[in-house]
């Protein structure tokens, strides 16, 4: 009864978030089919549909080479139907002759392995310019890594770190801001930190153990966080706004990208392992959520959840999984490596255990999202 009231209750905000949810979406999703669409094209293969969602056509229109525009009915994904293939899968149509030049499968293995990486690829380079735009248009506040304070008793305390120190490695990265430090304790919860402080002038080496807490966010979601115990130093001259111009910029983004990218990796592998909790895993729902959440913040934040959200499609798409971009590279693997395609019949097997997964994947998502309204 309790969670039918709470579900009740979150039916308004449906409504309010959906609009962003929707903006948020279809650009991430365009831009991923845009990749494979332009480079298939370069290719020299032919396109017969593009659409923007699933389900039922609500808008479409043939352009003059024959490929027709859709929008549907669900916003929660899109797909480029290539000349040559079956249907969705990637199986090949064996009604249309393979010896037609604009057909996917009379295409090289590399020109294959082009355009199905095409789509990451783009949302990476989607996230990239939105990160780098960011930057130059905001900068970014730099807080130098000076301990303000030491909490009583807390880890840092018992490790002898003072209140004045001025950290400058942790675990053999090079600290300049405080957010750097920040960020890898929080990332790294369960690692023994050896730090290298500046004190008086001279360097002091400490190690300290970060306290593992369990944080739970707005949406009900539980993080696995490290805290050591000490505060930034609260004067305003030691904080600084860094400005970037386009080239600067450009990098920063793919700093963010890059580091962005390996923190998603990281978390699937200790996932996998056992070492992460699914609590931090969201479908549809939750994506719905932090979309309104983060839209009643402005158009800047939006674009930051646009490019991150785009870089976990990017990621997710490269998994090695019968359905996904991935999964289609992984048969292309096989081909290059023994110089013939996989079996139609192996790879028909692979695609159903990959549907397969992908639905229960959502469903199960799905039911963690209810779970916590």
């Amino acid at each position: 009864m309790e969670l039918l009231i709470n579900l009740i209750n979150y039916i308004p905000d449906i409504f309010q978030y959906i609009f962003a949810f929707a903006i948020l979406i279809t650009v991430v999703v365009f831009v991923h089919e845009m990749g494979h669409y332009l480079v298939g094209k370069w290719c020299g293969i032919g396109v017969e549909t593009f659409s923007i969602g699933m389900g039922k056509q609500i808008w479409g229109r043939y352009d003059k080479s024959g490929t027709l525009w859709r929008v549907a009915l669900f916003p929660v994904g899109g797909y480029v139907k290539f000349k040559g293939d079956e249907d969705l899968s990637g199986k090949r149509d064996k009604s249309i002759s393979i010896k037609q030049s604009d057909n996917f499968h009379s295409k090289s293995v590399w020109q294959k392995v082009a355009t199905t990486a095409a789509g990451p690829v783009f949302n990476f380079i989607l996230a990239i310019i939105i990160f780098a735009s960011i930057f130059v248009y905001n900068g970014e506040t730099v807080i130098e890594p000076l301990v303000g304070e030491v909490l009583e008793n807390s880890a840092a305390d018992k490790s002898g770190v003072e209140k004045g120190d001025l950290i400058t490695n942790i675990n053999g990265n090079e600290i300049s801001s405080f957010n750097e430090i920040r960020s890898y304790i929080i990332e790294n919860p369960e690692d023994n930190l050896e730090i290298i402080v500046l004190r008086n002038g001279s360097d002091v080496f400490l190690n300290v153990r970060p306290e593992i807490i369990i944080e739970r966010d707005r949406f009900g979601s539980e993080y696995k966080v490290g805290r050591i115990g000490i505060m930034a130093e609260q004067d305003p001259s030691f904080y600084q706004i860094k400005e970037y111009n386009l080239f600067s910029g450009l990098l920063r983004g793919i700093q963010e990208t890059f580091s962005l990218t390996s923190k998603i990796l990281g978390y699937l592998g200790q996932l996998i392992i056992g070492r992460e909790s699914v609590d931090q895993m969201g479908g549809p729902i939750k994506i719905i959520q932090v979309s309104g959440q983060v839209a009643e913040y402005g158009i800047i934040p939006l674009l930051g959840l646009i490019a991150a959200i785009s870089v976990n499609l990017g990621v997710i798409n490269l998994l090695p999984i019968p359905v996904l971009d991935g999964g289609h590279l992984l048969f292309y693997t096989y081909e290059i490596i023994f110089g013939k395609p996989i079996n139609p019949k192996v790879q028909e097997y692979g695609m159903q255990i990959g549907v397969s997964l992908l639905i229960a994947l959502m469903v199960f998502v799905t039911i963690l999202d209810i779970s916590r309204l």
